[in-house]
């Protein structure tokens, strides 16, 4: 009577499990540091892309103003000519209840031409830190602005 040879048992080792399963922690490592840095990314485009809206939006409102009304707005006098510079010249909620502070300054760029500078700034939520998006436009000094 011969007995079938029992087979041995085959199976995953537990060294096997532990390197397969430091492999996969590195990996959800990775692909969670991958995904922290898109969300910053986009939170970050989305804030300049508003901040951009924001600018262009009192860039528009001071173009509308002649340059005695300019002047006003800037300086509170209508006589004033540049440099005029007027900081925290309007503060916009945006989403998300964030803030965006309006820096503007208006400087001679030629005897005709004015530069009308808007700076939007505000601060960055997850790090803390200052961000500002310029717009310039150089206009004629003698026409609605």
């Amino acid at each position: 009577m011969n007995r079938p040879a029992r087979r041995r048992q085959r199976g995953f080792t537990m060294l096997e499990l532990l390197i397969t399963l430091l492999v996969t922690v590195f990996g959800l490592m990775g692909a969670m540091a991958l995904h922290s840095s898109l969300t910053a990314g986009n939170t970050y485009a989305s804030r300049t892309q508003e901040a951009s809206a924001v600018g262009a939006q009192v860039m528009e409102s001071l173009r509308a103003k002649r340059t005695k009304e300019l002047s006003t707005a800037l300086t509170g006098s209508p006589l004033s000519v540049p440099p005029m510079t007027r900081l925290n010249y309007a503060s916009i909620a945006g989403r998300n209840a964030l803030t965006y502070t309006v820096d503007v300054s208006v400087a001679q760029f030629s005897s005709t031409l004015w530069k009308l500078r808007v700076v939007v700034k505000w601060t960055d939520e997850s790090t803390g830190d200052p961000r500002m998006f310029p717009i310039e436009l150089i206009t004629p000094s003698s026409e609605a602005l």
